[in-house]
């Protein structure tokens, strides 16, 4: 009933009114009849009592509706200022000269400056001098082609002289005509990815560094071994043919002896790191394979007085590995952290599972290394011991990558030395068996 408020109260008053009149014009002034007259007259002046009062009613709606949409409007400027000041990205406008009409709070934060000092101040005066000339062919390049909107890293200047890389999201905005008449947009902090992603680029070349001199140091190692095998063969005949004359000084013989093992054993770590090995891999329990070379070691540590303690907090971890290798490992570390300690101490061997990977960690107590040591670790016949060949940590990661396993070394002088070893876990045969009966039953 409301939106016809204005007619039904205009139809009654005229409709009163025209009662009225009659009443006066026929009966107390007693004037002549004339219906037609009359009934014409009626319907004229309440048709338009009706028109005006339809017009109140369209007028009065449209004022309501009008309060109702500047009142949401209201709310929605209100709403858009809070998300605006609480909001960490900048959100800016500029004209179509590139000059800043509006700034958000963030502004502040970002750059130093005030809003109030940065309004009317072209977007290009904040950035180094090489960047706006980066920037600039950009922008222009992006109106010419009449682009929609484009995206650009940029280095930022702080008032305070210092730097910041910020993302740039900007919306070009065209007339009817195609003419530009500005932008709009948001700055974004990047500051900590980029330098993620420039530490993960070194952390890549310095693997591809690494790589390549496992390479040539494993063609280097091909080259060398078969070269000195054959020889060092006749030589290790002749010298027990004359071992057996008893005028020969036999201390001299045994150092000759002991000399040709020591070249063997370089030869064998040698071959390992260049000849392709036959690997056959398996689902193996790592923490049976960890106590077999506990066991194995176990003599060896104690006669340095070290201590080797597993705490594994599963009974069963599968990875799928070539056994004798990864024992070749275990054995490397184990032994590693015996000899670190001379005088004594305690290896640490934990275990665990994580995001479908087995963590391995040996720690031992030994005087650790500097970062110069750390630094060099891995490259060929580089070692810290007096009769170490240098290449029994190579052959580690040669296995470990094979394994598509990685190696973690820390380490700090005089507090000892940590290894991290990683490799793929792999769900053991039983267990796949279990989960398809599962299945099937299901």
């Amino acid at each position: 009933m409301g939106r016809y408020k204005g007619r039904i109260t205009s139809f009654i008053t005229v409709a009163l009114f025209v009662g009225a009149w009659d009443y006066i014009f026929y009966f107390i002034l007693e004037n002549d009849l004339n219906l037609i007259v009359d009934i014409v007259y009626t319907i004229l002046i309440l048709g338009a009592a009706v028109w005006l009062g339809g017009y109140y009613d369209r007028h009065k709606r449209n004022l309501e509706q009008l309060k109702e949409s500047e009142e949401k409007y209201r709310t929605l400027s209100d709403e858009m200022s809070l998300v605006l000041e609480e909001i960490d990205e900048v959100v800016f406008r500029t004209d179509s000269q590139g000059q800043f009409q509006f700034l958000n709070p963030a502004w502040e934060s970002f750059s130093g400056y005030s809003v109030h000092e940065s309004l009317n101040a072209n977007a290009l005066h904040f950035l180094p001098l090489q960047q706006r000339h980066e920037v600039l062919p950009i922008i222009r390049t992006s109106i010419k082609e009449k682009a929609g909107s484009t995206k650009v890293e940029v280095l930022y200047r702080t008032k305070d002289g210092g730097n910041y890389w910020a993302e740039l999201h900007i919306k070009l905005n065209y007339d009817d005509k195609g003419v530009f008449k500005g932008t709009i947009g948001t700055i974004s902090d990047i500051t900590h990815r980029v330098y993620a992603e420039e530490e993960l680029m070194k952390i890549n070349e310095n693997l591809a560094v690494q790589s390549q001199k496992l390479s040539i140091a494993g063609q280097l190692a091909a080259g060398i071994a078969h070269e000195v095998r054959n020889p060092l063969t006749a030589i290790n005949g002749f010298l027990q043919l004359m071992k057996s004359d008893s005028n020969t000084n036999q201390y001299y013989l045994d150092i000759i002896f002991a000399e040709i093992k020591r070249i063997e054993m370089v030869l064998s770590e040698l071959l390992m790191l260049a000849k392709p090995q036959a690997v056959q891999f398996k689902e193996k329990n790592v923490l049976h394979i960890l106590q077999q070379v506990t066991a194995l070691l176990q003599t060896n540590a104690t006669l340095f007085d070290v201590s080797i303690h597993q705490q594994f907090t599963k009974k069963e971890l599968f990875i799928k590995c070539d056994e004798n290798q990864i024992k070749q490992v275990f054995i490397n570390l184990i032994k590693n952290a015996i000899e670190a300690q001379p005088e004594g101490g305690n290896i640490y061997i934990s275990a665990n599972e994580l995001n479908g990977q087995v963590l391995l960690t040996f720690q031992d107590e030994g005087n650790g290394m500097d970062e110069k040591t750390l630094n060099k670790l891995g490259e060929p016949f580089y070692t810290t011991k007096e009769k170490g060949t240098g290449l029994g940590f190579m052959v580690c990661l040669r296995i470990l990558k094979d394994h598509h396993g990685t190696i973690h070394v820390q380490s700090e002088k005089g507090k000892g030395t940590t290894f991290d070893l990683t490799l793929p876990a792999a769900l053991p045969k039983k267990s796949k068996r279990a989960k398809e009966g599962t299945k099937e039953k299901v």
